[in-house]
């Protein structure tokens, strides 16, 4: 596929050049030259499009395709298994620090989070898996990795203040 992709990228760099040689003023050339013109920039496009298309993996210029219209209501945890090793990490004291206070603050700190800020969070802090590593994971960009982790932990701080401020 990448083969492919490459020769497509390589006639289309040819081609461009062939049209440049073309691109003198209109009123120059003959006939035949403008017809040459024409069939040479329906070649361009049609080659952008297909290498459009072999690099992002679907039709060009659908903006609500059916992999993006359902983005936010996926199921976004992949494996199980990251919940539950969090969930037996929480009950599992490795060297005594975690206390039942902390335990509590833990759970109502994401109780707070949607599931979506949540199991970002939980990848980045808990699995230590890097933005980059999380976007792939869940076929977003990097950018809304960065952005969800940075909101969830805004809402955890503000929590935080909000329960300092007000003794119970």
């Amino acid at each position: 596929m990448e083969d492919l992709l490459f020769e497509y990228k390589r006639t289309l760099k040819q081609t461009k050049k062939w049209y440049k040689q073309l691109e003198t003023d209109e009123a120059a050339l003959s006939a035949e030259e403008l017809k040459d013109k024409k069939i040479i920039r329906t070649i361009i496009t049609d080659l952008e499009y297909v290498t459009e298309w072999l690099e992002k993996g679907r039709q060009p210029g659908i903006r609500r395709a059916i992999d993006r219209r359902d983005a936010y209501q996926r199921m976004l945890i992949k494996d199980p298994r990251i919940i539950e090793t969090y969930s037996q990490a929480m009950m599992f004291e490795p060297s005594g620090n975690i206390t039942e206070e902390d335990r509590i603050r833990i759970r109502e700190a994401l109780a707070l989070l949607t599931d979506r800020e949540k199991e970002m969070l939980l990848l980045h802090k808990a699995e230590c898996f890097s933005y980059e590593r999380i976007a792939a994971l869940l076929n977003v960009k990097k950018s809304t990795v960065q952005t969800t982790i940075k909101r969830a932990l805004l809402k955890i701080q503000k929590q935080q203040e909000e329960k300092k401020q007000s003794p119970a």
